[in-house]
């Protein structure tokens, strides 16, 4: 055969495979187009080749619940978020509340409190992420010392009068009489901090005064706070890399442990010393710490107590858990009432029924439920902006929940509270007005809603065991800042919020200013 012949087929045989090539990159990118079409035909949210809805996540970072709340509301209540092909990080969102009073009531056995926040938590060794019996003796100890210990109840009492009277309004006196801009959200958070010191290890770190100083264990906290943010929205190999080289918030995260730790042992052996001369036994004094330690021999955390590493956890657990919770109710509160004068005008009237003529007020539980309009503008504050927007599951095993959609084994699951609380099925269509009214009966009595349409506080075996408590000093604060104080909010500041770890924040703070009323 001629040489040129042969060429000339080599030649043909070239072009033949390069088409081939040709037709058969455009049929894969025909079928990826195809099928990102069949995703996306029904889907609220674009799924992408490979990376599935992560865009969607990631230019809603900032704006999450908002998103959740959005898609949720296109979609029956409950939705499956489709994310990147490896590893697969797709998950179940969902607010519907038979769904919800499912997970976490009926059948909460099946779901883990999360295994990916234990890992994001690894540090933190508390109530929140621990299971099993020492989950269960430590949740029945707190139980005893938030709810049913006289000596707790009456140490709580004093000392949030002493930081009312001695920090919060004389502060909040300061700025007014200043007549600048405040950052309510830092006064508060400075309040609470002082308050739960004092409650958890019997300290009073004092960082509510008119200096508002830096604190080292106040800023320990805040930046083992951000970094555990960082760790809840960035990839779980990122932040490792970032531990293991030690570098970044990781680095951040490992020094303010360090510096919480030796303070917090430093206050259980002070404690113990303490306990031995006798000196901490008075009536007046039982903080959470003393009352661990002064546990009986014989009980369930009679061992546990022993523990320096579990007294440990236990005053971390006190100062964190509930940390930014009262602050941002207390704060989302007062930001409606500045901007709801009607509402305002009728929590006014009721102190005024309600209230002495001193300065500062303190009420026992049963005076506090003559403030009807009060607890239902906190409960519709609560209900639109809950300390608690997101809750995270795991599946132990395979279930089908009550909206029909079925659960595989090692589902992780998003319980958006935030998104239910704006739910135009359970609360209409006025959702997202801020309406007290719609707590009080027409006779003006107030309407409990159904535990498993709000849940601010959670449900189940896990709900919070200082509801109570926060109710409480949330009423008592508003009374008294309330009467004293008219709060205008800062004009052209956006007031924006997000999602913490565990818990709801506003990204930039509340500024206001002061106009006295008494």
């Amino acid at each position: 055969m001629p040489w040129n012949i042969i060429g000339t087929n080599k030649h043909l045989s070239e072009k033949v495979m390069a088409v081939d090539m040709v037709v058969a990159f455009l049929s894969v990118v025909l079928c990826l187009v195809l099928g990102h079409w069949y995703r996306n035909r029904n889907s609220s949210v674009r799924i992408w080749p490979v990376v599935g809805m992560l865009p969607a996540l990631a230019s809603n970072a900032h704006g999450m619940l908002d998103f959740f709340t959005d898609v949720l509301k296109s979609n029956g209540g409950t939705f499956k978020i489709r994310g990147p092909w490896f590893p697969s990080s797709d998950f179940l969102v969902t607010a519907h509340p038979m769904n919800i009073n499912h997970i976490l009531c009926k059948n909460h056995e099946n779901y883990d409190n999360a295994l990916e926040l234990k890992q994001i938590l690894e540090a933190y060794d508390g109530i929140v992420v621990s299971n099993s019996h020492v989950w269960k003796r430590t949740r029945k100890a707190f139980l005893s010392f938030f709810q049913h210990n006289k000596k707790s109840a009456a140490y709580m009492d004093r000392i949030l009068r002493q930081v009312i009277e001695g920090s919060l309004v004389p502060v909040l006196d300061h700025f007014q009489r200043l007549g600048t801009e405040v950052d309510l959200q830092d006064v508060l958070g400075r309040f609470h901090y002082d308050y739960m010191c004092l409650l958890a290890i019997g300290f009073d770190p004092k960082t509510l005064s008119v200096e508002l100083p830096a604190v080292e264990i106040a800023e320990a906290l805040r930046d083992i706070d951000g970094a555990l943010v960082y760790r809840n929205v960035m990839p779980q190999m990122i932040w490792k890399l970032q531990k293991w080289l030690q570098i970044g918030t990781e680095k951040k995260l490992a020094n303010g442990l360090r510096i919480l730790d030796d303070f917090l042992y430093r206050c259980i052996s002070t404690r113990r010393d303490e306990l031995r001369r006798s000196e901490a036994k008075a009536e007046d004094r039982f903080d959470a710490l003393t009352a661990f330690m002064m546990e009986e021999e014989g009980s369930d955390l009679s061992e546990l107590r022993k523990s320096d590493k579990f007294l440990r956890d236990i005053a971390y657990d006190s100062l964190t858990v509930a940390k930014d919770s009262t602050n941002i109710g207390l704060t989302c509160f007062l930001w409606l009432l500045a901007t709801h004068p009607s509402a305002e005008t009728k929590i006014l009237e009721e102190i005024k029924a309600n209230c002495s003529d001193e300065k500062t007020v303190y009420f026992n539980g049963e005076e506090l439920d003559k403030f009807v309009y009060l607890h239902a503008a906190l409960c519709e504050s609560l209900r639109l902006y809950p300390s608690l927007p997101l809750a995270l599951r795991y599946s132990k095993k395979p279930d089908l929940l009550p909206s029909g959609d079925r659960v595989g084994p090692d589902t992780r699951i998003v319980l958006s509270l935030y998104s239910m609380g704006r739910s135009e099925e359970i609360w209409g269509e006025d959702c997202m007005e801020f309406k007290p009214e719609r707590w009080m009966s027409e006779v003006g009595e107030f309407v409990q809603k159904p535990a498993s349409l709000y849940l601010p506080f959670g449900v189940g075996p896990r709900a919070c065991l200082g509801k109570e408590l926060s109710v409480k000093m949330m009423k008592t604060v508003a009374i008294n800042v309330v009467r004293r104080y008219e709060v205008k909010v800062v004009e052209k500041q956006k007031v924006a919020m997000t999602n913490k770890v565990l818990s709801l924040t506003t990204r930039h703070g509340l500024k206001v200013t002061l106009n006295k009323r008494l």
